[in-house]
């Protein structure tokens, strides 16, 4: 709807009927009205400077309609809908005449135990999920239309979604290209009124060029729908182009080379929009429970890709595969027949690349730290760099309370608003500041004492010059070394060191995290809800669940079992025993006919058992 016209479906048996058609905003308040033949197929509705819809202020308007024979109403229907424009332009998207940065992730429909069943509350989750916990601004809902009450979320809350028409790289025989038409056509029908979809997928996933079928799939979403524009995921360089967006899955970053391939050397057309579908992926498959060095890795891999994307001429944004891990067939699997190419776990819980997406938005204050600071982690005890992923100004670091360096974000990365920081010396800044030394002596000592860590006294020519210079000229002896080393690097059997990360944005602290060997073990429980209705269908309670030290750390390398055990009006979807992964696990909560109180009780050797409290109420039946 543009705010001027109204489209209706043909009402083929419309004699002696009236169609009445009023618009209301939000909170009822009618703003446009019309009554006449109900044979029509387009009617005059004005609505006077309408609020529009955008990724910050989701404004929603109803529809209602009433069919009516005389004065009386014989059926009956309302939708809510929204005013925007969108438009993919050479340079990128654009939404409301303004040029918007696409920045989000794919999701699987998909759900540990459930599949795809899960409720409302569950589909909706995810979309929050997105938006105020991944700071994303768009979705793909790979490879598929996804639940309603998935995409009427992201309707009020304003994140934009590109759905398309389902399968996977196979096109089949003539019965199976009318049932792609069809599904086309269903499609854009049944979803055209939800505002936050921008980008109609009209080819099947990854599939080849067929001239003929895509023409036509096009046709039909130009036909239904000429507000948005049409795209078609393809993994094709110069593939044959229908639609209004080029949509190309590049998987061509393998950690050494830039981020993304450049739009000129996957397709020719400068014309039309240009958008990175998936990325990443497969090519970097990262568990929760996976080496520090590795979780590293995965995030900064993502962030490559989004940078790059956004530096790029030409690139409307990218979708990176994906939000959360989920059950697959037996070829993406690790023998186990789970993907692991989630920013999140399956019980979207975060992985440290969730931290790339969360650290790019403004509402929240955000600081993650890749590494645990204990040196049996890494070889020969060298920390190496550490990435901190935060939207603040820069990062001050403390061990044990004494300044150890001031690390702003790295320049490299300027595709993002918020870059991470790279903490790559801790060493010669405590150096300066503790011992005295100059910054090129400091810096010649901490090369030295790293040499030591990793190669022993065997040290390579170039460290064997500066130790040399050092004991010839700065009087520098064994003893000293090893007493700096000690205190500066391993700290064997030594004082237990105690790191502070404080995130200052605006001259001011915002955030602040601890890294310490830590001595006790909790378990952090986060629930989506604790109060849950059931009917007509049943209601579920998300919870996801970390073991942490008392600094709030996650215990990583924690595998122990959860003891799960729920009673009262609740009852438990999945088994009574989760073990953690990575320190992390999920279990789900399901209501089962009957209104009062549930309870849900979680043990795990060495902490403090939880219990949880939920209120389940029965729906009001609705009247006929």
């Amino acid at each position: 709807m543009d705010g001027s016209v109204c489209c209706l479906p043909r009402c083929e048996d419309a004699q002696g009927l009236t169609l009445r058609l009023a618009v209301c905003s939000e909170e009822g308040e009618q703003l446009a009205g019309w009554q006449g033949d109900a044979g029509q197929e387009q009617v005059p509705l004005q609505v006077e400077n309408p609020v529009l819809w955008d990724c910050d202020h989701p404004a929603l308007y109803w529809l209602q309609a009433a069919l009516l024979q005389g004065d009386t109403v014989v059926d009956e229907h309302t939708v809510r809908f929204g005013f925007r424009r969108v438009e993919f332009c050479p340079d990128g998207f654009y939404l409301n005449g303004k040029r918007v940065q696409l920045r989000g992730l794919n999701r699987h429909q998909s759900w540990p135990y459930l599949g795809y069943a899960a409720p409302a509350r569950a589909q909706r989750l995810d979309a929050d999920i997105l938006k105020y916990e991944l700071g994303c601004n768009a979705v793909r809902t790979s490879h598929y239309p996804q639940s309603h009450h998935f995409i009427d979320r992201c309707d009020e809350i304003g994140l934009l979604v590109f759905t398309e028409i389902p399968g996977w790289q196979h096109i089949g025989g003539e019965d199976w290209k009318a049932q792609a038409l069809a599904n086309t056509e269903e499609m854009v029908t049944q979803w055209r009124n939800h505002p936050s979809i921008f980008l109609w997928g009209v080819r099947i996933n990854e599939s080849a060029d067929d001239d003929q079928l895509y023409r036509r799939t096009n046709e039909i979403a130009h036909r239904l729908d000429p507000t948005r524009p049409t795209g078609g995921v393809r993994n094709l360089v110069h593939s044959h182009l229908f639609e209004d967006v080029y949509t190309y899955n590049d998987f061509s970053h393998h950690g050494t080379n830039r981020g993304c391939a450049s739009r000129a050397t996957i397709t020719k057309d400068k014309e039309k929009g240009y958008l990175i579908s998936e990325y990443n992926g497969h090519m970097f498959p990262t568990k929760a429970c996976d080496c520090e060095a590795k979780r590293l890795e995965h995030a900064l891999r993502h962030v490559r890709v989004v940078s790059d994307a956004a530096r790029q001429p030409g690139i409307a944004g990218s979708f990176g595969w994906c939000m959360f891990d989920y059950n697959t067939h037996r070829d993406f699997g690790s023998g186990d027949r789970i993907c692991y190419h989630g920013v999140m776990d399956m019980f979207r819980n975060p992985k440290l690349a969730a931290a790339v997406y969360a650290s790019q938005q403004e509402e929240k204050p955000v600081l993650e730290i890749s590494s645990s600071m204990d040196i049996g982690e890494y070889p020969a005890g060298d920390l190496g760099t550490v990435g901190v992923f935060t939207n603040a100004d820069r990062v001050d670091v403390y061990r044990n309370d004494l300044p150890a360096g001031s690390f702003a974000p790295a320049k490299e990365y300027g595709g993002l608003a918020h870059p991470p920081v790279l903490v790559d010396d801790t060493v010669s800044g405590m150096l300066e500041q503790q011992e005295g030394m100059s910054r090129r002596t400091a810096r010649m000592v901490r090369d030295v004492l790293l040499g030591v860590a990793r190669c022993g006294t065997a040290l390579p020519p170039k460290l064997l010059l500066k130790a040399a210079w050092l004991m010839g000229c700065k009087g520098f002896t064994r003893d000293k070394g090893l007493d700096l080393y000690n205190r500066y690097i391993a700290g064997w059997g030594g004082q237990v060191v105690r790191w502070r990360f404080d995130a200052v944005k605006d001259g001011k602290v915002v955030a602040s995290a601890v890294r310490c060997p830590g001595e006790r073990m909790a378990l952090e429980v986060r629930r989506d809800t604790d109060t849950l209705v059931d009917g007509p269908a049943w209601d579920m309670a998300t919870l996801r669940i970390r073991a942490v030290d008392e600094y709030g750390a996650q215990h990583s390398w924690c595998s122990r079992s959860l003891i799960l055990r729920a009673e009262g009006a609740v009852e438990l979807i999945g088994p009574a025993a989760v073990p953690l992964s990575g320190g992390m696990a999920g279990c789900y909560l399901r209501t089962k006919g009957q209104a009062g109180t549930g309870r849900l009780t979680i043990e795990m050797e060495g902490a403090q058992p939880v219990t949880l409290t939920f209120q389940v109420t029965k729906a009001k039946e609705e009247t006929v």
